[in-house]
């Protein structure tokens, strides 16, 4: 027994050995395993990145939003600084046109030599009152006891000694009085005694108005 102990011992220590190898052998990871660690490590990586790729695009919409209606408001702005542009330009050839008829209505309305030569004559008379007065008053109570459709307003009424001035309106707030209602005063007072003093007469009108200019001298 005593000889062949260190060889019993040698045996041992090699059965020790094989046994250690194959437990290291056994727990030792495969490569497959290897592989299974590797893809799940990089697919715990890829699922922690989503949720921000996630993120991102989310907010993409909103600004494309934002920037959609920056864009609209923009144009709204443009659209109505270019209609404002247009009012104006369209109120300032009303101005023009405005000025233009009121020229033309003056160079109508500019007396010709006959009216001219009354008017002369009218500045140059003295005030005859009693004459003066009896016509002025016989032209005020015409027009209130005439039938007329739409009476005008007296403005004006200045007689000298054988030239009257007299100058009527429209009254203020009747839109349907024009130059018919004139020509109705005209054709009525032609027929009136006082009106048949007068030897010669010129007159101007519009819609408006309606002035007069009489001599009783031919």
């Amino acid at each position: 027994m005593i000889k062949n102990s260190p060889l019993s011992l040698l045996l041992a220590f090699i059965a020790g050995i094989t046994l250690a190898s194959g437990y290291f052998f056994l727990t030792a990871p495969t490569p497959s395993q290897q592989e299974a660690n590797v893809e799940l490590i990089q697919t715990q990586s890829k699922v922690s990145k989503e949720p921000v790729e996630v993120t991102q695009v989310s907010v993409l919409p909103t600004m494309e939003v934002e920037k959609e209606s920056a864009d609209s408001d923009l144009g709204s702005d443009h659209s109505k600084e270019q209609l404002q542009q247009q009012v104006k330009e369209l109120e300032q050839a009303l101005a023009v046109q405005k000025a233009t008829v009121k020229s033309y209505q003056k160079q109508l309305r500019a007396p010709s030599d006959f009216e001219q030569v009354l008017l002369d004559k009218f500045d140059q008379q003295t005030r005859n009152e009693e004459w003066a007065y009896r016509t002025e008053t016989a032209l005020q109570d015409f027009l209130i006891t005439a039938d007329l459709t739409i009476t005008p307003e007296l403005v004006s009424a200045q007689c000298k000694t054988s030239v009257c001035k007299f100058e009527l309106v429209a009254p203020k707030g009747n839109e349907e009085f024009d130059h018919r209602q004139w020509r109705e005063l005209n054709d009525k007072l032609v027929k009136q005694a006082f009106w048949q003093q007068f030897k010669t007469s010129t007159s101007t009108s519009s819609d408006d108005d309606f002035q007069l200019l009489l001599s009783t001298e031919p």
